[in-house]
């Protein structure tokens, strides 16, 4: 697990990453350990980007965008979508 942080920690873009698994501890680890704008956990992007914070990281965008987030320009906010499996 700590190498492939590393490794999507190292790409010089980081706008979105997304991962799958049942242990949902061992996800919200990973979340805070990726540096990324967007972690997708058990779940793909079919979320309202016009009410969530929609900006790259590093070299992938600048600022973010979504209504209620473009006065926090000088801010890195960072969105978790988790799918638990006890739910529909």
């Amino acid at each position: 697990m700590d190498e492939a942080i590393k490794e999507a920690n190292s790409l010089m873009f980081s706008f979105q990453a997304a991962l799958f698994t049942k242990n949902i501890d061992k996800a919200l680890h990973i979340y805070t350990q990726i540096d990324a704008a967007a972690v997708m956990i058990n779940n793909h992007t079919a979320f309202r980007v016009d009410w969530m914070p929609f900006a790259g990281l590093k070299h992938s965008g600048h600022g973010i965008g979504g209504i209620p987030y473009t006065y926090e320009e000088m801010q890195v906010t960072k969105l978790a979508v988790i799918r638990s499996p006890s739910l529909p």
